[in-house]
């Protein structure tokens, strides 16, 4: 099975409590485009990443808000900001890098920062197809000039995710792989 593949920038989810200080309380945030998730999109409002006196501008709002507030960075960020966020399951949010993010309303400051470790969306039916389940880690082939093989693949299967292999832009760039590519699993 042929399996698409997402990559994405930094980027921002967003507590309730978080959003009220930076944006406003309730403020209704704007869709710039979808995702590859169901009822997910990427907002217009961006917000500033700082951490002493280095800093990332127009860094992209998510929807829909989340319970806790995660900051989604590569690599190669951690060299701009000098911090050390560590390569995480995106959701978890124990020892998180200390951020700041700035936005039109306010700033919150906490242990936000993660580089989201690559990571397979499915459904559970999916994942049984696929002969895989939910937290197993697995490995796929992605590229067709320049292949790889990603290891340590997290599989996420929940009934309301579409089937996504998801990467950050510094692992698409290592593969030459772009969006509409796809991937294949390697049993």
């Amino acid at each position: 099975m042929r399996i698409p593949i997402g990559i994405s920038n930094r980027h921002v989810h967003l507590g309730q409590g978080e959003a009220d200080k930076l944006f406003g309380p309730w403020y209704e945030f704007k869709k710039f485009k979808d995702i590859t998730q169901p009822g997910q999109y990427a907002c217009e409002e961006t917000v500033t990443l700082v951490w002493e006196k280095w800093k990332i501008e127009k860094v992209r709002v998510m929807w829909p808000n989340r319970r806790t507030t995660q900051v989604e960075i590569m690599v190669g960020d951690n060299f701009i900001l000098w911090i050390n966020a560590p390569i995480e399951v995106s959701g978890e949010t124990k020892d998180l890098a200390y951020i700041k993010i700035v936005g039109p309303a306010g700033e919150v400051y906490g242990p936000f920062a993660l580089v989201a470790q690559r990571h397979l969306h499915c459904t559970v039916k999916d994942a049984q197809e696929l002969g895989i389940k939910n937290n197993d880690l697995i490995k796929m082939r992605v590229g067709w000039i320049r292949w790889l093989i990603f290891e340590n693949v997290d599989v996420r299967a929940r009934d309301d995710y579409a089937l996504d292999f998801h990467v950050d832009i510094e692992e698409a760039n290592a593969a030459g792989i772009k969006p509409g590519d796809r991937a294949e699993l390697i049993k």
